[in-house]
């Protein structure tokens, strides 16, 4: 069976994209209010947030966004924080085969994690509407545009939010994000790894490049220095106590 692409899955998709809204616009606004303090416009920083819209990698960029290297820094932010959905993007072929490319690579375009989820969800129940896909994809996205917008002109407002502690929230956001991303104490020495390359190069060498230093040290590690967990190592008991 092809997929297909309808307005009702469209305004179904939408519909529960508006139910993530005050997440999206939570997190657009602080992406704003810090896209301000670095110097960005309103139109500048909600061009951003509709042509690359990955908060992450948005946020990643800020980070650098003084360097002299600030285009190789943005670059490099996008690509590393964005590479899991070439994954996503894979798996999502099977289930979008025999739809258009015209509708097809714009709706992938609006891929974010949770329409990604969304869509894993319909895969398995059987349905192809990819238009639930796009139209929840978009919903996200009018909600993070709106945040992005409303906080860089509110930040605008505040004066110097360096005195707001805002400046912490990027280095807080990322360990966070680190966090979650624990499996177990096989990923320490990666994160000692990846984390002391990044402070030796954001010592020594400046620029932007402690981020890529950083990842790329990381990936090491966890690729070559660490074991893979025996099958079954790890599997809950079976059975009743």
């Amino acid at each position: 069976m092809s997929a297909t692409f309808t307005a009702a899955g469209f305004r179904r998709g939408f519909l529960e994209g508006l139910a993530l809204l005050p997440g999206m616009i939570a997190f657009g606004i602080i992406f704003g209010v810090l896209a301000g303090q670095v110097g960005i416009s309103i139109l500048g920083a909600a061009s951003m947030s509709v042509f690359v819209y990955a908060g992450t990698a948005q946020l990643l960029a800020l980070h650098a966004w003084g360097a002299p290297d600030v285009l190789v820094a943005a670059v490099v932010a996008v690509i590393a924080m964005n590479s899991r959905y070439v994954l996503f993007g894979a798996a999502m072929q099977p289930w979008m085969r025999g739809l258009s490319p015209w509708i097809a690579y714009p709706s992938m375009f609006l891929m974010v994690d949770a329409n990604w989820a969304t869509a894993m969800q319909e895969r398995d129940a059987g349905r192809r509407d990819v238009a639930v896909f796009a139209g929840m994809g978009l919903g996200c996205g009018v909600g993070w545009l709106a945040g992005t917008i409303a906080g860089t002109g509110f930040g605008q407002l505040l004066g110097d939010t360096y005195r707001l502690g805002l400046d912490f929230f990027l280095p807080a956001f990322f360990l966070s994000l680190a966090c979650g991303f624990w499996k177990g104490r096989a990923d320490l020495l990666p994160l000692l790894i990846g984390g002391g390359v990044a402070i030796l190069f954001d010592r020594f060498v400046g620029g932007s490049w402690h981020v890529l230093a950083g990842g790329f040290a990381g990936s090491l590690a966890a690729a070559f220095l660490t074991k893979p967990q025996k099958a079954g190592a790890t599997a809950p008991k079976q059975g009743g106590a």
